[in-house]
């Protein structure tokens, strides 16, 4: 079984936090997976511990998908770093998805988050 860790900051805000697991919800949903919200600090699930979750119910193979809009540190170093980690300690392949940011249509996207502001303004 596949499973998906979708990795975010966390947050002092539960409904930030709330949210993530929302939207996890909606991708194991949507492909039809087990997915998990894990957060790199400030809250629970932490994303070792999200990976160890998805491990004991059957995962043979995650994928971390980072929600993050830049190619910071928690990216590059904090999140390669937990993934190395977790190969070694679960046995199972652990893929690291490219970071939300990086996919083509966040430009789309955020030029429909300006029209639709814009057009309400305008209204």
């Amino acid at each position: 079984m596949t499973a998906i860790v979708l990795a975010g900051h966390g947050s002092r805000a539960q409904e930030a936090n709330a949210a993530l697991g929302v939207l996890a919800h909606t991708l194991a949903d949507d492909l039809g997976v087990r997915a998990y919200p894990a957060y790199l600090e400030m809250t629970e699930p932490a994303i070792p511990d999200a990976l160890r979750r998805a491990r004991a119910d059957g995962a043979d193979r995650i994928v971390v998908v980072p929600y993050f809009l830049s190619p910071g540190m928690h990216v590059r170093r904090d999140l390669v770093g937990i993934v190395d980690a977790a190969r070694v300690e679960l046995a199972i392949p652990i893929e690291l998805a490219d970071f939300l940011g990086a996919h083509p249509d966040v430009p789309r996207l955020l030029g429909d988050l300006a029209r639709a502001t814009l057009a309400v303004k305008a209204s």
